[in-house]
């Protein structure tokens, strides 16, 4: 794959417990992983890849990752189910923009999910 200068090539992702993060990803959003070295595990989530990294600190704070869902409720249950934690329950941005909510994943890291507006 060929990069221009400023495109996002890579994102790290604390990891915390990598097995529970990754069957986290893995099971709800069908991210595939490939070891790299002891506690940081390449991710493969279809449209980016990164890592996730055991050694980097796990936080609410910065930079939100969120991801594309059908509904986000249903995908807060699961999210809940694998280990996660609702952070912010389904909120509507406007019917133009869709919804959204935000969780905390096994590693302690805030994420988001994001269902689009209903297509007519």
């Amino acid at each position: 794959m060929a990069y221009k200068l400023g495109n996002l090539c890579h994102i790290e992702i604390a990891g915390g417990d990598i097995a529970a993060t990754k069957e986290c990803y893995g099971k709800l959003f069908g991210w595939t992983f490939s070891p790299m070295q002891e506690g940081y595990e390449f991710f493969d989530a279809g449209n980016a890849q990164g890592a996730l990294d055991a050694e980097a600190k796990p936080s609410h704070d910065g930079t939100v990752l969120v991801l594309a869902c059908e509904d986000v409720e249903a995908k807060l249950v699961e999210i809940e189910g694998a280990g996660g934690k609702t952070l912010k329950t389904k909120t509507k941005i406007s019917d133009d923009h869709g919804w959204y909510g935000y969780f905390e994943d096994p590693a302690g890291n805030r994420m988001g999910v994001w269902q689009p507006p209903q297509q007519s």
